[in-house]
């Protein structure tokens, strides 16, 4: 009798206390979606600009070298182009470092060997040491670990 009559006085408090619960494991499933949507909308831009560097290859033929394995660059330095465009590169890999280290999305899975390839040609090492300077140090040890032979899916 004595739990009717205190349910008689507190269901008022105790419906408003299931609203507010209930409004607040709603608003969890929306933040959890609204942050999935976020990390797939980021994927998406992530992957339409690589898409828009890499294309230079296709569209300007005067960048093949850059994937040449030996090219003499001693003899036909590095060009302006080819330099834009590794910049470029560059440029990218800072974006989706950024986007990794804030959780926005994960690391590929081969994304170490990727930039281990990428910098192991000539003409992007070149434009790497040249242009290492003018990223922020955190970037360029993300970078400098990679290329030691460290992997970011094994820690």
């Amino acid at each position: 009798m004595n739990w009717l009559h205190w349910l008689g006085e507190n269901w008022f408090t105790g419906l408003q206390t299931i609203a507010i619960v209930s409004g607040l494991f709603f608003t969890c499933v929306t933040l959890r979606r609204d942050r999935t949507s976020r990390r797939i909308s980021s994927l998406f831009q992530i992957t339409a600009n690589h898409r828009e560097v890499w294309e230079k290859l296709l569209t300007q033929p005067n960048l093949q070298r850059v994937l040449s394995p030996n090219p003499d660059i001693a003899r036909d330095p590095v060009t302006v182009d080819e330099t834009i465009f590794v910049g470029f590169l560059i440029l990218h890999l800072n974006s989706a470092h950024q986007a990794m280290r804030n959780g926005v999305m994960d690391a590929p899975e081969g994304l170490s060997t990727d930039i281990r390839t990428l910098f192991s040609l000539p003409i992007p090492r070149a434009v790497w040491e040249d242009r290492r300077r003018f990223q922020d140090g955190e970037f360029i040890a993300f970078v400098e670990r990679i290329l030691k032979g460290h992997d970011l899916n094994r820690g």
